[in-house]
């Protein structure tokens, strides 16, 4: 390794020199290197983007069927007795509800054992278990105890829970049903066991109520077929009628809308912090890609869909829902414009974003799940591509730095090689200089 004492013999700060000259050549490296920072920025906003679109298109989906979009509140006079929850595809009105009992699930005890490890049988033995026709047998090994039993059966695979009761004094083997219903009733049989298995304190049955005053049984508490788009949770028995009331819920529509709206201005958040005068090359200022999806989504949200009409004949966009775009490209929710819209029918507005399958119309939900996809899909979205390009480029440009860096070094050991021999050649004329002086004093 060379060794160079800057300027000792020249006078010249030749590092310095040295330097400037390498910092003149550096400066394509410093520009490739500053381009990439801005492609990675520009990488991180296309992510966000992305994540962005997608929420938006969640939002946009819980819309993009009538059942979807419409909502509809199920009330009852009593609690206690019934839970009632809805889809979009409710039917709106008012019954009477009487419960007269529950679907319950079968408990059965066996006689009592004092100890629950004790053997049961010296013997091997059966244990079977029959549920709707279909028998479990269980074998018991010899010197089994009750504590192993339940385990057995546990494990057995039959549609039961077992368990011990102990009652301070003896044991008890419990066996319940996992499924309520009559069709879910259980008879037992053992070999030689001894567990008796007859003392049944509850006993599978169907549910059984009223609705309006017609009967009906279900082998589950839980009904979703008597009244259409609503579930009914038999919780307890009723003395009196109670009443269900099934409504058109526009808090809840508005709160989908609400959530659509919010959505869809942080995507355009973002994209107003890419574009305009004054953002730097770390934006995506003037970028085709992103121009395109604020055009593409511009005109969708402010252009009617073709071929898709109210009942009276009348083409719809958002602004009729109340929903109108902004200067800047963000929408504002009028409340009191949806309120009227909801008021003279929720199916217009329903039809509008969930389309009409009748006439194959797509509507708004569908339409933008569309253009959301052009942009995000992970194999041909325009999002993707662009990302794409924009890595290829810092791998490009990372390629060129580092060809450029070696070239550049060279560059430097080179000048430091040709200020060495300056430095060196100055010294020994220096040298020469100094013994002719001191030669030409003799004189």
């Amino acid at each position: 390794m060379a060794i160079s004492f800057s300027g000792l013999a020249t006078g010249l700060d030749t590092d310095a020199i040295i330097n400037s000259l390498v910092g003149v050549q550096e400066i394509p490296i410093l520009r490739l290197q500053q381009q990439n920072q801005f492609n990675q920025s520009k990488i991180g906003v296309i992510d966000k983007l992305s994540s962005a679109l997608s929420t938006l298109r969640t939002a946009a989906q819980d819309l993009d069927s009538t059942n979807e979009f419409l909502s509809y509140k199920g009330t009852t006079s009593n609690d206690k007795a019934s839970r009632i929850t809805t889809s979009g595809d409710a039917l709106p009105g008012t019954y009477k509800l009487a419960i007269d009992h529950l679907a319950t699930a079968q408990r059965t005890y066996s006689n009592t054992v004092t100890d629950k490890t004790a053997d049961l049988s010296a013997d091997d033995e059966t244990f079977e278990i029959t549920i709707g026709g279909e028998t479990t047998t269980i074998e018991v090994e010899a010197g089994s105890s009750l504590e192993d039993l339940v385990g057995l059966i546990n494990a057995s695979g039959a549609e039961v829970r077992a368990g011990l009761m102990f009652d301070g004094t003896q044991y008890r083997l419990q066996v319940a049903g996992n499924e309520t219903g009559l069709a879910n009733a259980i008879t037992f049989a053992d070999s030689g066991l001894g567990l008796g298995m007859t003392n049944t304190v509850q006993s599978a049955q169907d549910a059984l109520f009223y609705l309006d005053g017609v009967e009906i049984t279900s082998a589950d508490n839980l009904v979703d077929e008597v009244i259409p788009g609503t579930t009914i949770e038999l919780l307890a028995e009723t003395d009196e009628d109670a009443t269900i009331s099934i409504a058109a819920d526009p808090e809840g529509i508005k709160t989908k809308l609400g959530k659509f709206v919010s959505s869809y201005n942080a995507v355009f958040s973002l994209i107003n912090a890419q574009i305009g005068q004054g953002k730097g090359r770390d934006t995506l200022n003037g970028d085709s890609t992103v121009r395109g999806l604020e055009q593409t989504l511009a005109r969708l949200v402010s252009s009617p869909i073709p071929g898709l009409e109210t009942s009276d004949g009348e083409s719809m966009q958002l602004a009729d829902l109340g929903i109108k775009t902004s200067r800047d490209g963000t929408l504002t929710l009028d409340d009191e414009i949806l309120d009227e819209t909801l008021a003279s029918g929720f199916q217009n507005a329903a039809r509008y974003f969930g389309g009409d399958s009748s006439a194959d119309i797509d509507g708004f939900g569908a339409l933008l799940d569309s253009v959301i996809d052009t942009y995000t899909s992970t194999s041909s979205g325009l999002l993707k591509a662009r990302k794409d390009g924009l890595n290829a480029e810092i791998k490009n440009n990372d390629e060129r730095v580092d060809s450029m860096q070696r070239l550049l070094d060279a560059y430097e050991e080179g000048l430091r090689g040709q200020y060495t021999a300056l430095e060196s050649a100055m010294s020994a004329l220096q040298s020469q200089q100094s013994y002719l002086a001191q030669f030409m004093q003799r004189f």
